[in-house]
């Protein structure tokens, strides 16, 4: 019997993936045949078109969260400026003005409140030593030692000017003493932490572990160099504040801005656990007794005494001579742990005399965290007297912002009603509050950097910018 064999040609007909199935072909005898979707020359496809919808909804959402976080950024710089201008006039300003008994009374309890604040809900609260009340009462918040020179300058000579008025305005302002140059002055300005910037530098002890209260990682010290010192202060109201010093930018004085503390001192931790403290800090002078109160504390919190080693201040390489700070010079720090807010302005030896900073670390350009101001050391905004009192005033009416006058309730989310309470600050903290976050008018768009890949642009992790259009404020 003859088998009969059937070659198969593999080649015809042809099929090719991006013709398989035929949209044309229907899939059985009665369904009708799929029409083709043609695209005229030169336009997107649907596809594209979507994608690109897609991504504007989204940078428009990333562009009004950050505009609303203006406002949190304005409220801190807001605080920064009032500050000033009220320690401002407390010092200098007010020696050429005409003064009363009252106004008198007023300047002295200011001056008294920015080193007694919380003596009120702790009997044994610890306000600054005497030798650093002149840094509290600063406006620009010099570092104290640094100040202490040019005061004792001050005591010697019969001027009748008041000491900071001298310092800057009268008679001192050329003085340049040897110990401490004026541009060392100028450079070692303690940052004084506001409400908000505050809350950046907070742990607490749960079941005897130091956690960041925001992030929730545990307080680690040892990642940077043996040489880095960190410091912490608890305040009357029992919150525990932490960060790395940083000599002539950050020391005990600036978590609370020279208010009043239960404790203050030098600690070390590994993944959250306490291996020492000591209660050695050179603002605050802590006795024996605080020390035991913070011991108490950590023990209520569940930290095993037993395993931390309580070291003597005497100890520490910053020690006191004769009622007067005697501090070693240490070779420049590193950067900061990663678990709180990098300051901008690295520590630099004593000897420095020039004025340069380094740029504040947010990451990756274009990169966004949603943090106050990234703890950065940016320059006070120079606002006018008049912008000052204005706002002032506008609390106190009845028809301010803060009782929600002029918010559109049209919003479906609460960064509408945010973005418009901007408003209500000076012109100039609000540019500078955009500035912070990137999205300063000043910044010039570039069309160029905007390009499509194969007509899609997918959207990068972290906050990443997809195009720097969106940077720019129309």
């Amino acid at each position: 019997m003859e088998v009969q064999t059937h070659t198969l040609d593999i080649h015809q007909p042809q099929f090719r993936s991006s013709e398989y199935p035929n949209p044309t072909f229907p899939h059985s005898l009665h369904d009708p045949p799929i029409q083709t979707l043609t695209h005229a020359p030169g336009r997107a496809c649907p596809q594209t078109n979507a994608a690109l919808k897609v991504q504007k909804v989204y940078r428009s959402y990333r562009t009004r969260r950050r505009l609303a976080d203006s406002a949190v950024v304005a409220e801190e710089l807001w605080w920064q400026v009032i500050d000033f201008a009220r320690l401002n006039h407390s010092t200098i300003s007010f020696f050429n003005l005409p003064e009363s008994a009252a106004s008198r009374w007023s300047r002295v309890k200011l001056n008294a409140s920015k080193v007694g604040k919380g003596l009120s809900l702790d009997a044994k609260a610890q306000k600054l030593a005497f030798q650093h009340w002149i840094e509290a009462i600063d406006p620009r918040h010099r570092y104290g030692h640094n100040l202490h020179y040019y005061y004792e300058e001050w005591c010697k000579t019969d001027s009748g000017q008041p000491f900071f008025y001298w310092l800057d305005l009268g008679n001192g302002k050329n003085i340049d003493l040897e110990q401490c140059p004026r541009s060392k002055l100028r450079k070692q300005c303690i940052k004084y932490l506001g409400p908000q910037e505050r809350e950046h530098y907070e742990y607490i002890v749960c079941e005897g572990n130091i956690i960041h209260k925001q992030s929730g990682d545990f307080l680690h010290t040892r990642e940077d160099s043996k040489d880095a010192k960190w410091i912490f202060v608890m305040s009357t109201s029992k919150k525990l504040y932490a960060g790395k010093k940083k000599k002539g930018l950050f020391h005990h004085s600036s978590f609370l801005a020279g208010g009043a503390t239960v404790a203050a001192g030098r600690l070390e931790a590994e993944h959250g656990i306490l291996k020492s403290i000591s209660a050695y800090s050179g603002h605050y002078r802590p006795t024996n007794d605080a020390l035991n109160s913070f011991i108490s504390y950590l023990k209520e919190n569940g930290v095993d005494i037993d395993e931390v080693e309580i070291r003597n201040p005497k100890d520490d390489t910053d020690i006191y001579e004769d009622g007067k700070l005697s501090e070693i010079a240490t070779a420049p720090e590193d950067s900061s742990n990663g678990n709180i807010p990098e300051l901008g302005v690295s520590e630099e030896a004593d000897n420095t005399t020039s004025s340069n900073t380094e740029e504040p670390q947010l990451g990756s350009v274009g990169s966004y965290k949603r943090t106050l101001s990234g703890g950065l050391q940016s320059p006070r905004a120079d606002v006018p007297k008049k912008a000052i009192l204005q706002r002032i005033n506008s609390k106190k009416a009845t028809k301010s912002y803060q009782l929600g006058h002029q918010l559109s309730h049209r919003w479906s989310t609460g960064a509408g009603p945010r973005i418009g309470c901007v408003a209500d600050y000076p012109v100039e903290l609000r540019l500078q509050a955009l500035e912070m976050l990137n999205l300063s008018p000043k910044v010039p768009p570039s069309p160029s950097s905007y390009r499509l890949v194969g007509g899609l642009v997918p959207p990068t992790t972290n906050g990443t910018r997809i195009d720097t259009d969106e940077n720019s404020v129309h």
